[in-house]
């Protein structure tokens, strides 16, 4: 019987070839969408997942309450893992991990590169208890050793960079910051790409703590708090995270109850948790809302509902010619139940072939996947999780798809059907398709919206006034782990002296980065912190030239290599409650509540110290040479490949033991709003998809319209009506169609919209006239869609639609 059913159901496929293929088209493009989209949505939620101890691994976050808000930190301070020790009970493991870049030198070269100095991205100072929380494959040596100072574990890629091979490498000896003896006590694999925890190489904690000055890491500061500085717990089975918070909430009364201007707390974050939480981010990994993997997930179904919709479009305007087949099979004995089974079979035949048609254009147009999201190379479409997926969208889709044609189809009266009686009320009508119809224009519609914002506020965010110039501004990493021997000086001459070169500054941040230095400060000669922090930079003299920053009032401070004279921002001086920027010039501040005081020279225009997600914060500027690690380069605008040129040369001149690191600073901003330009992307390709779909929906309506007004087509030219006038008559209730579903989609679009715009501080407007341009695509599509179905109906020759009559 299914045999029989199955070359049956073939047979009607192809003898309507044209629904066929565009039934299968329109299915191919939603699961398509829809396969690709399950991979970069479950690819997001594995983060971690393989980590035997997930679920009883936290973090210990922190919290500041301010009078005026609410800071984040997913760091501690460095005292407060020795001292929790002490204080916390219920656990298996308490692990405290340091995130820092570290110099590394080897005795000697590698072979294949000549070299044998680098510098190491990502190295964890920890304990040995690392490897009790965090899954590690041990490849060659003890874990155990990172409880002895001196000692280092490297991954394989990092092994084999260092000393070309893995027997190379185990056992060796490495000089750490060019200061620290350590040797490579362990090899481990490569951490999976799919983490937060990525790192090259584990050095031991107790290095960190017996070699402070080198690391520039203090063990005495409570009031130190860095995002780098973090601290892991492992629960033990009898432990809930409700009793150790508690416990962290006694230790902040305990120890910060009146220490520093805010309301210290401290509470665990749970590990699944870290990839979602943009108020802490991952000490080594990528982050990503929830509400960016809700809104794929989201445009995932929507698609594959625009998809189904028109399958059922089209399969009901076919009802009508297959009413004499199901007539004769009911009159030869078959029953509803049968006709039900011969109608799914036909869907469930083209699921299948759009479904093996996705899989493989998915396949295709994976290695372009990473530029819509944040996926490796490496990422692998056909999997278990795949394939269960697979499997309930081909049952799904057949479902959603097959259902009413069937439902349709098996309630012919055979003695009607076989006289082609069959009405349009006895095949649910035309309100059900209209409905269906302005879902799809509904959809198609919020993603319109969606893209035209996006697209707005990344460009605005592109364009902004900053508060800085951005463009041709070159900078580069300057060793740090040395004492300052006048080198820096001789460099930044060398290269001022390039008649390409503008201006050069030394400083330890640029103007715009992910950086958050922040201390308590005192202000105006008064030895008490002011109710709110402030975040801090420390440049040289030529740093307000070099990046572009404009002063309203005062100019920059004098040159010292020590705190000597202070520029702050506008933003600072209006939370001091000061009368204007003027009022700020001679007045004394000093950092963490200790000398120097020094005099304020100057207050900038407020320029964006973060990403624009984030507000203005206060801010100060002051010279301090001990603390500077970058050299920022103006260049002038003729400025090419040669001049970059030059300054790598002089600077291995004068460092020829330094590793030369330079970025261009408008690509390390661009870096900030990542994630947004490729969410703006896919919106941009989901909104033409959802458009193509959406014609397909209206092609599959207009012709069941067109399948029910033959006759009366018909008569129309018979009486002498125009071609425009019958185009006209099936065109206009769509135009009704596009504006009711445009009323629908311009309250979800916004509200939709104005959500994600919460994510930023600075927000783009939304002129009417953007979803005026939505509503004119949206008719566009409709006229040429409807206009060539329905000219082809008003050209037809009425007496083939009268022939019976």
């Amino acid at each position: 019987m299914w045999k029989t059913y199955s070359k049956i159901a073939w047979r009607n496929l192809k003898k309507g070839k044209r629904v066929t293929l565009i039934n299968i088209f329109g299915l191919t493009l939603g699961i398509t969408a829809a396969f690709l989209l399950f991979t970069v949505v479950s690819y997001e939620l594995s983060y971690d997942t393989f980590q035997t101890n997930a679920d009883r691994i936290y973090r210990v976050v922190t919290q500041d309450d301010y009078s005026d808000g609410t800071a984040y930190n997913p760091g501690v301070s460095p005292p407060m893992p020795d001292a929790l020790k002490e204080d916390l009970s219920g656990l298996e493991a308490l692990v405290p991990v340091v995130n820092s870049s570290v110099n590394v030198s080897t005795e000697q070269a590698v072979t294949n590169t000549g070299e044998n100095n680098f510098i190491i991205e990502d190295a964890f100072f920890t304990t040995s208890d690392y490897a009790t929380l965090f899954d590690m494959e041990v490849l060659a040596g003890n874990l155990a050793l990172l409880n002895e100072p001196g000692q280092v574990v490297l991954t394989v890629t990092e092994a084999k960079k260092l000393f070309g091979t893995l027997e190379n490498a185990f056992g060796k000896s490495v000089l750490l910051s060019k200061r620290v003896e350590a040797t490579v006590g362990a090899i481990v694999a490569d951490i999976p790409v799919n983490s937060n925890f990525q790192f090259n190489m584990l050095v031991s904690y107790k290095t960190l703590q017996s070699n402070e000055d080198v690391f520039d890491y203090h063990f005495d500061e409570w009031g130190s708090f860095g995002s780098d500085f973090q601290l892991y717990l492992l629960l033990a089975e009898s432990s809930s995270a409700d009793q150790i918070n508690q416990q962290l909430r006694n230790f902040a009364e305990k120890n910060y109850k009146d220490r520093g201007t805010s309301k210290k707390s401290f509470y665990l974050q749970a590990m699944p948790d870290i990839h979602f939480d943009s108020r802490f981010e991952p000490i080594n990994g990528e982050m990503i809302r929830k509400a960016t993997i809700y809104t794929l997930g989201l445009i995932g179904i929507f698609i594959l509902i625009m998809a189904s919709i028109n399958f059922v479009n089209l399969s009901t305007a076919q009802a009508i010619g297959k009413s004499k087949e199901i007539g004769i099979r009911k009159v030869m004995g078959g029953s509803r139940l049968q006709v039900i089974g011969q109608s799914f079979g036909e869907t469930f035949l083209v699921v299948i072939i759009s479904a093996i048609i996705s899989t493989i254009t998915a396949t295709v147009l994976l290695p372009y996947l990473s530029e819509v999201a944040e996926v490796p190379d490496s990422i692998r479409l056909v999997t278990p999780s795949f394939l269960l997926f697979s499997t309930l969208i081909i049952l799904g889709v057949t479902l959603l798809s097959g259902f009413y044609p069937a439902l349709i189809l098996s309630g012919f009266q055979p003695i009607q059907a076989l006289k082609n009686k069959i009405q349009v009320a006895q095949i649910g009508g035309v309100s059900l398709r209209r409905g269906l119809v302005v879902m799809q224009f509904v959809i198609a519609q919020v993603l319109m919206i969606a893209t035209v914002v996006a697209v707005k506020q990344m460009t605005e965010i592109q364009d902004a006034d900053l508060g800085f110039s951005k463009q041709a501004v070159y900078y580069i990493d300057i060793p740090t782990d040395e004492a300052k021997d006048g080198r820096l000086d001789v460099l930044k001459q060398r290269l001022k002296s390039n008649a390409q070169i503008k201006s050069v500054s030394v400083s330890n941040d640029v103007p715009s980065s992910a950086n958050n230095w922040a201390s308590n400060f005192w202000f105006d000669g008064i030895r008490e912190s002011v109710q709110f922090p402030t975040s801090l930079k420390y440049a040289d003299a030529d740093y307000f030239d070099t990046y572009g920053l404009e002063f309203v009032a005062g100019g920059s401070f004098s040159e010292s290599d020590t705190l000597k004279e202070a520029v702050i921002n506008e933003t600072m001086a209006k939370k001091l409650n000061l009368t204007n920027a003027e009022e700020a010039i001679g007045k004394t501040i000093t950092i963490g509540g200790s000398e120097p005081w020094m005099r304020i020279t100057g207050v900038v225009k407020d320029f964006a110290q973060n990403s624009l997600r984030e507000e203005i914060k206060p801010f100060i500027i002051a010279t301090e040479k001990a603390n500077y690690e970058l050299l920022g380069v103006k260049l002038d605008k003729n400025a090419g490949k040669e001049t970059l040129a030059t300054i790598e040369e002089e600077f291995k001149n004068i460092y020829p033991e330094a590793i030369y690191s330079g970025t261009f600073w408008d690509e390390s901003i661009a870096s900030f709003y990542r994630r947004e330009n490729q969410l703006a992307l896919v919106y941009k390709i989901f909104a033409v998809l959802s458009i193509v779909i959406s014609s397909i929906g209206l092609y599959g309506l207009i012709s069941f319209l067109v399948g029910q007004k033959l006759k009366e087509i018909g008569i129309r030219k018979v009486l002498g009506a125009s071609i425009s006038q019958i185009t006209f008559l099936l065109s206009k209730e769509f135009i009704l169609l596009v504006f009711i579903a445009f009323a629908i989609a311009v309250p979800v679009g916004y509200y939709l919209t104005d959500q994600w715009l919460q994510n930023f501080t600075y927000q783009t407007n939304v002129p009417v006239v953007l979803y005026v341009l939505v509503i004119l695509v949206s008719l566009l599509i409709t006229s040429a869609t409807v206009g060539y179905r329905a000219v082809k109906a008003a050209l037809g020759n009425p007496v083939d639609s009268l022939a019976d009559e």
